[in-house]
């Protein structure tokens, strides 16, 4: 029996007219936030592109296709920020909430550092270990480089202070990289660095309920299937500061019988990853209403 896991997309999916189709769902699920999470997809790309939006506007987008989405499933998985939009699929917590927290998470995030103090960049053509033994070779008391997204073979996300990844994009080539590109991005995320908002965002989320998951979910710190609402909630504080294990997560499903991955939200980012690990599975990608509508209806016709 094919085993299925809807995985759901994090920072960097977002593009203007995303949604377009999901207004009022979206209109829904935002109308707590003091902006307008629709007209901010709509026509403003600035601002979309600014994280305390961005995470908002991404899992807005993934719990209003998933309002509709019919077919079972045996696990979900999120890309960081996307980690949220799996528990809401994972019956941890409502929508709304999600939203909520994540656009907490967002300010958070943005406001931990001035602009110039923490970045990211993406190293191409290296293994995992190759990548921490150049991270510790760079860093130094006053300013770390770590790894912090472990995507798929050869590609490395790293964060950490903006001294240190101007270095690793400058010298990277000749560190063994076949290519170092910095991201567009306003802070160190995943660094040891955000452990600065770790205890306000934890007072946060204490206000809002968390269930245990009716389905597990696979979440970035551990790469493993959780269901305990205490290990979940303990585990998103620390993907704040913590390695995001896209690829171990994904070979541990496969490992799990897992044959199936649907992407649900913005994008395509996380099937392209799926696969560079894997070329054994099957991937789907679901970004609109059609898109929903024509695979709830093959579903059918297959169930």
């Amino acid at each position: 029996m094919t085993k299925r896991v809807l995985m759901f997309p994090g920072q960097g999916s977002q593009k203007l007219g995303m949604a377009s189709d999901l207004k009022d769902a979206v209109n829904a699920l935002t109308g707590q936030l003091d902006f307008d999470m629709v007209a901010i997809m709509a026509r403003d790309e600035e601002k979309l592109g600014l994280t305390e939006y961005t995470q908002p506007a991404i899992v807005s987008h993934s719990a209003a296709l998933l309002e509709r989405f019919n077919a079972d499933f045996d696990y979900t998985i999120g890309h960081s920020l996307g980690e949220y939009a799996a528990l809401v699929a994972s019956g941890v917590i409502r929508a709304e909430d999600a939203v909520r927290i994540v656009a907490k998470r967002g300010q958070l995030m943005a406001s931990a550092f001035p602009n110039g103090v923490g970045a990211m960049a993406a190293v191409l053509g290296l293994q995992i270990a190759e990548v921490e033994a150049l991270c510790q070779e760079l860093s130094t008391e006053e300013a770390v480089i770590e790894p912090a997204n472990i995507n798929c073979p050869g590609q490395i996300v790293v964060s950490g202070h903006q001294s240190k990844i101007d270095e690793l994009v400058k010298n990277g080539k000749a560190l063994g990289a076949k290519r170092v590109l910095p991201l567009n991005v306003s802070g160190p995320f995943h660094s040891s660095m955000m452990k600065v908002i770790a205890a306000e965002f934890s007072e946060f989320i204490e206000g809002f309920e968390f269930r245990d998951a009716e389905v597990p979910v696979v979440q970035n710190v551990s790469a493993a299937p959780e269901t305990d609402a205490a290990t979940i909630k303990r585990q998103l504080i620390e993907q704040l500061y913590s390695p995001v294990r896209f690829e171990q997560s994904v070979q541990n499903l496969i490992e799990l019988g897992v044959t199936e991955f649907v992407e649900i939200g913005p994008g395509k980012v996380l099937g392209g990853l799926v696969k560079k690990i894997s070329r054994d599975v099957t991937i789907t990608s679901i970004e609109t209403l059609e898109d929903l509508e024509g695979w709830n209806d093959e579903w059918q016709q297959h169930s």
